[in-house]
């Protein structure tokens, strides 16, 4: 009976809403509305004559609504320290975006551009880190 008990503690720990399993949905669902949202504009440039130009923008549009939707999930789902489990969420999602763009693309973001990009997604992560937690 012991030996159960600490069993069923330790099932518990890592819940749905436990921090980590919570970040990784988080993480999960922004890589999830990335991928949607992309998929969308890339129609709207394969239909329309919308000029290419404003890819830079539409991108760091999407991924910033994507940090932000993830972090909000993440937030509400663990209900305490938005902030910071927003925050980690974000800047793990650029950090996985980086990653998987080292073996798409020939060019390694490296110094302040890595810096910065990481900061952008924690900073939107903890805005919707903090949207989450005050969601009911």
């Amino acid at each position: 009976m012991g030996g159960q008990a600490g069993l069923k503690s330790s099932r518990q720990s890592f819940s749905e809403s436990s921090p980590p399993a919570a970040v990784l949905r988080g993480i999960i669902l922004a890589l999830a509305i990335s991928v949607v949202l992309l998929f969308i504009f890339a129609l709207l440039f394969y239909f329309t004559t919308v000029s290419e130009r404003i890819t830079p923008y539409l991108v760091f549009a999407v991924s910033a609504v994507a940090i932000f939707s993830g972090s909000s999930s993440a937030g509400k789902k663990i209900g305490h320290k938005g902030w910071l489990y927003g925050g980690i969420t974000g800047s793990l999602f650029v950090a996985l975006l980086l990653v998987i763009g080292i073996f798409v693309l020939e060019n390694v973001v490296t110094g302040w551009s890595l810096i910065s990009k990481l900061f952008i997604g924690f900073v939107f992560g903890t805005a919707g880190g903090m949207w989450g937690v005050n969601r009911k």
